[in-house]
């Protein structure tokens, strides 16, 4: 099992294979989805990261050619009443064939990440969320990390992470 960031040659295809299979189900009866738009987005996100690191993380994990999970964050979110910077999480996927042990242990993993790119941006609030109908579990594996939780909503303050990831 091996994390790397994301390659625009040998990853994107693997990404949007899974988000289709395990994930679209939750969101197309709202949305009109399209495999060609997250191709893009997924695509110029990898390219983009070669470049700078800074602007947004995606990484995928990798057992041999299986993909078992990606995790993808961005920056540069603000609620209306603070002027501290929020990266959210735009997506932890696993594969969901896998067992519910090895599939917490990548979303604690996919954590891990998002804490520390979190830190060497200096962004000082972590945002995950869920659209997942099932998300109690998720949550409840980011509030045993120290978040607070609200409905699909987990919040974090960077510095509280970086301190809690010696207790994980």
């Amino acid at each position: 099992m091996e994390w790397q960031l994301a390659h625009p040659l040998y990853d994107v295809e693997d990404i949007v294979a899974m988000a289709k299979d395990h994930f679209e189900g939750e969101v197309d009866q709202i949305l009109r989805t399209d495999p060609q738009v997250m191709r893009k987005n997924v695509t110029l996100t990898a390219t983009y990261q070669l470049f700078d690191k800074n602007r947004e993380f995606l990484a995928v994990c990798r057992e041999g050619d299986q993909l078992l999970g990606y995790c993808w964050y961005d920056r540069g979110g603000y609620t209306t009443y603070s002027t501290d910077e929020i990266t959210n999480a735009k997506f932890h996927h696993v594969d969901l064939k896998l067992s519910p042990r090895l599939r917490v242990k990548l979303i604690n993993q996919m954590i891990d990440q998002h804490i520390l790119w979190a830190n060497s941006c200096g962004i000082p609030v972590i945002c995950s969320t869920s659209i997942r109908s099932e998300h109690d579990g998720f949550m409840r594996i980011h509030e045993k990390r120290g978040f607070q939780i609200n409905g699909s909503y987990a919040w974090l303050k960077t510095e509280d992470g970086i301190k809690g990831m010696s207790n994980v």
